[in-house]
């Protein structure tokens, strides 16, 4: 069976608590809002409190509410999801 391109993206996601999957990507359709796979890795984790959470790839925040491909994501990727860094001052 041939995989189409494009139709999946590979994601680790990285907390201070860890990450999911401790090593390597999950295989996630491209079509599925990022919210999903976040709250699978608070899960799976034992995150209890992720409101405020924000999501990062490469230094740009990226929307859970929508789409890995609505985000511009494709192939592999790492997401940092944490607090969002206060600026002190």
């Amino acid at each position: 069976m041939e995989e189409q391109h494009g139709a999946f993206v590979q994601v680790q996601i990285v907390t201070t608590s860890g990450s999911y999957p401790e090593k390597g990507h999950d295989l996630v359709p491209s079509h599925q809002k990022v919210k999903i796979q976040l709250a699978e890795a608070a899960r799976k984790l034992e995150l209890t409190d992720t409101t405020g959470w924000v999501a990062v790839v490469t230094d740009r925040e990226i929307d859970p509410e929508k789409s890995w491909t609505e985000n511009g994501i494709v192939g592999h990727v790492q997401v940092d999801w944490g607090p969002r860094e206060g600026g002190g001052g």
